[in-house]
């Protein structure tokens, strides 16, 4: 299964072990984002830079069968919302999880099913959607 994990920047660290389970349970990570430098290309302005990297995050979000929210923490940019207002449209059939968070958002209620942490999502990948 594709999958894309969104989060808050900040949380790259924090994410990218959650991919590699992830990828040795058998599903491919296309957030690509976890891996990113933190600062962006000489070459490019802000705007540039900005727009190029809203793009790829989008076209990832559609190349993906199921997208988890990471809700921890606080949001430094959105991006994590839009991401999942683009795996919510109409026409996507996605899975949608959602990981930790505080209070939810009216969006939040399109997910398929919520976790308190990591583990427990992990767990429910090995049973529910192991690599065939």
């Amino acid at each position: 299964m594709k999958v894309y994990i969104s989060g808050t920047f900040t949380a790259q660290a924090r994410l990218r072990p959650m991919a590699e389970r992830l990828r040795e349970a058998g599903h491919t990570v296309v957030s690509s984002w976890l891996y990113e430098p933190q600062q962006r290309p000489a070459h490019l302005s802000d705007a540039a830079w900005n727009l190029t990297l809203a793009d790829k995050d989008i076209a990832e979000v559609f190349s993906a069968d199921c997208l988890i929210l990471d809700r921890i923490g606080e949001s430094t940019s959105g991006g994590r919302y839009v991401e999942w207002g683009v795996a919510c449209h109409p026409t996507e059939m996605k899975l949608r999880y959602t990981v930790g968070g505080g209070p939810d958002l009216v969006f939040a209620h399109k997910r398929h099913r919520h976790f308190d942490g990591w583990d427990d999502a992990l767990a429910y990948f090995q049973v529910n959607h192991a690599a065939r």
